[in-house]
């Protein structure tokens, strides 16, 4: 009787909660005003979701739109929203002086024409990567000539032309184009703010497709008007003032970090959770004499087991470990003092984010955050198996880099459950790679790139020239009667020469040129950012040529004796892609031996009638 009435009322419960909705936060209702002499009119980007969107009814939604909702009320003023492209927005409120731009990041160039207000919130940007054509990209430098996805007109474009000049930039109108366009293939890398690129990669990708390589900055979202509109601008400021932490952090949470919520009506919950107490109550007091006797016998097995399995893992290399479902440890194998120094019962209970490196904690929460989306989605049925690489933090604070087999469960309806895992210290394996690299990409004499990143270099400089209509030059420079040192002097004091050599040459380009060791005694400068116009440019390289030869003025001291050696400059340049690395290169030398012809210790431009000492 008891077995039946426990199935009857099982069944009935799983059906009415089969009948019970999963409703998502509602978006506040739009502001649709009559316009008045008062309102505020304030135009946001529509594709900058969940920060502003429009909803699928049309209607204004996101953190910004929530934000202003908030201060029309501290102001006592109507709200008016106008949604467009982005680089419209930018030019709406420059043009105007009652229209005011919702939320964008503060820069010198927008600083130009716009005046900005106080912090709304702080907003990550990052580099997204697929996973599978970019492997083995570690840091944004492992780019070369991929290219990389920004919307046109953002902030992200700005930021990276300035800081790092040699990446190869494609342009989209939008966020939502930019992340479609990464995950049909035409890109394997873009910039977006954090939160928004994983928005859109949630919803049009699997989340082991992408991954964060880095974060690149972290700044404030600011309102902005027309550039001397100050009587705007104190009023948004001091609504701003108005608006209490707590209401500010209920609306970043609710937007940023949304979580589903299950919504039962709480007179069916405590007439149900009443009966089901009631019955519960009873099965257990029934089964109580039962299972004590069970899990009696059973204890006295499973310490017999423990004390097996401790004394197993205690004489492990590897440190094996379990989480639960809120991501404390809740098995920690006494081999974890050998990897990371701390005692099994240091980590029981605590947070496993407790022993990853401060470095990776942005890469490992977005891993997170991909797998557990697409298991609400329904990709994984229980669990899902994966190997990953984490930088974790010793005891000491020493970095350990180590890889884990991981097993991450979740329940029916995707939600995460718990995980287990086994890592290994890999700091040996990742010091190999990183010689491989570094013997695959530079000369091992002077440490210089080689011919095969010179390549690369000089491609990234044909893009980029061909992107801003500048102008770079190639300089090739061959020492002059360097067969004589070698002779007179011995092939190990050669080396020595041609590792000074290196040195002075380092010493005397920019930050931005490149120099490379082609081979033997001659090496190669890029020089990048000259000016639009030919002539001024190759008055700029021939500069650049006569500083070069300076550079051998001063005598070298070898091992046992002073040289003064000479070299002759070749010198090409160019503004676009059209011609390939091989024939610049050719082109350059052709330059560096009329040098030669004329006297040697002096440089020539190519296609120059004469040459400079």
């Amino acid at each position: 009787m008891l077995k039946t009435f426990l199935l009857s009322l099982m069944i009935g419960w799983l059906g009415l909660c089969g009948a019970i909705a999963i409703a998502q936060p509602e978006s506040a209702a739009p502001i649709n005003l009559t316009p008045q002499a008062n309102s505020m009119y304030v135009v946001q980007d529509h594709r900058w979701a969940p920060l502003a969107f429009r909803n699928q009814q049309g209607n204004p939604d996101g953190l910004i739109i929530d934000i202003w909702r908030l201060l029309g009320k501290k102001m006592q003023r109507p709200v008016e929203f106008e949604l467009l492209d982005w680089q419209h927005t930018l030019q709406k409120v420059r043009d105007s002086r009652s229209h005011i731009h919702g939320g964008l990041l503060q820069s010198e160039e927008r600083a130009t024409y716009l005046d900005f207000s106080n912090s709304l919130f702080q907003l990550r940007g990052a580099i997204f990567i697929d996973n599978k054509k970019l492997a083995n990209a570690l840091d944004i430098t492992d780019l070369g000539t991929v290219q990389v996805g920004v919307t046109a007109g953002g902030y992200e474009e700005e930021f990276l032309t300035a800081h790092h000049p040699d990446l190869q930039l494609r342009l989209y109108n939008n966020n939502e184009q930019l992340v479609e366009a990464a995950t049909r293939g035409d890109i394997s890398a873009f910039i977006a703010d954090y939160p928004v690129g994983m928005y859109y990669l949630d919803r049009l990708t699997t989340p082991d497709k992408f991954r964060v390589l880095n974060v690149l900055y972290s700044r404030s979202v600011h309102a902005a008007v027309a550039r001397g509109n100050k009587a705007a601008l104190k009023n948004i400021n001091d609504a701003l003032a108005q608006i209490t932490p707590e209401e500010m952090t209920a609306l970043t949470q609710k937007w940023i970090n949304r979580e589903e919520v299950r919504i039962i009506p709480w007179g069916l919950i405590l007439l149900l959770g009443g009966g089901l107490c009631i019955t519960v109550i009873g099965a257990l007091l029934y089964h109580n004499k039962t299972l004590t006797r069970k899990i009696t016998a059973q204890h006295a097995a499973l310490k017999e087991r423990q004390q097996q399995v401790d004394l197993l893992t205690s004489n492990m290399t590897d440190w094996v470990w379990t989480v639960n479902e809120q991501n404390c440890f809740s098995y920690v194998s006494p081999s974890v003092t050998k990897l990371l120094g701390y005692a099994p019962e240091e980590l029981l209970n605590q947070n496993m984010s407790i022993v990853l490196h401060p470095n990776d904690h942005e890469r490992a929460h977005a891993q997170y955050a991909h797998v557990l989306a697409a298991a609400r989605r329904g990709e994984y049925s229980g669990y899902r198996d994966s190997i990953a690489r984490f930088d974790l933090q010793h005891k000491n604070g020493q970095m350990i880099c180590t890889e884990a087999a991981l097993r991450t469960f979740f329940t029916p309806v995707g939600e995460f459950s718990g995980a287990q895992g086994c890592s290994r210290d890999i700091g040996e394996r990742k010091q190999a790679e990183d010689v491989i690299r570094q013997m695959a990409f530079n000369d091992p004499l002077t440490q210089l790139p080689n011919r095969r990143l010179l390549t690369d270099r000089i491609q990234q400089a044909m893009a980029g020239c061909n992107r801003h209509h500048q102008y770079c030059a190639l300089l090739f420079i061959d020492l002059d009667n360097f067969k004589y040192v070698n002779d007179n002097y011995g092939h190990d004091n050669g080396d020595l020469l041609l590792q000074q050599i290196a040195q002075r040459l380092s010493s005397g380009i920019r930050d931005s040129d490149t120099l490379a060791r082609f081979g033997g005694d001659e090496f190669v400068v890029v020089s990048e950012q000259l000016s639009q116009e030919l002539e001024t440019a190759k008055h700029q390289a021939l500069l650049i040529g006569i500083k070069m030869l300076e550079l051998f003025d001063r005598d070298f001291l070898l091992r046992d004796a002073r040289c003064h050696v000479t070299s002759s400059v070749g010198i090409a340049l160019f503004n676009d892609d059209s011609r390939s690395v091989a024939s610049l290169l050719k082109q350059a030398d052709v330059a560096m031996y009329q040098a030669k012809a004329n006297g040697r210790n002096r440089c020539v431009v190519s296609d120059a009638p004469s040459s400079l000492k």
